[in-house]
């Protein structure tokens, strides 16, 4: 059966010893893709809004961009993990301390893996990117 029927893509995983396996994952929606825009440009207005200005910045100042990159790191975390719950349907050719890991373990597993995550999540972003061909003419 060919999972594109069912909407399904995968994302491959390689070990430094060449076993592959995938994770299979839903394409991002509009819906998502406008959540993460508003994320990022909320972020970008809130950090380049602290670190703008020609003068020394005070103690205050700094505080207040460290706390402006946590709350940051906090947002993308908690999307990041929303994007992952509502998107990935599952892997193949994948064990957990060999076990076929169910949904909910796979995203908890690949959340505790921040890199894997991102990166991840980063494919599913550009992969649902509409492309010059595909966009209005």
């Amino acid at each position: 059966m060919d999972l594109n029927k069912w909407n399904v893509r995968e994302y491959k995983l390689e070990d430094p010893d060449g076993d592959v396996a995938f994770i299979l994952y839903r394409p991002i929606t509009h819906g998502w893709r406008t959540r993460h825009l508003e994320l990022s440009l909320g972020i970008q207005r809130s950090i380049g809004s602290l670190a703008s200005g020609d003068d020394e910045p005070s103690p205050e100042d700094l505080d207040a961009i460290v706390a402006s990159q946590q709350d940051a790191h906090r947002l993308l975390t908690q999307f990041r993990a929303e994007v992952l719950s509502d998107l990935v349907v599952g892997c193949r050719d994948l064990t957990i301390n060999d076990e076929v890991p169910g949904r909910d373990d796979l995203i908890e597993a690949l959340m505790l893996m921040e890199d894997l995550a991102t990166d991840l999540c980063t494919h599913i972003i550009e992969e649902g990117s509409v492309s010059e061909e595909e966009g209005k003419s």
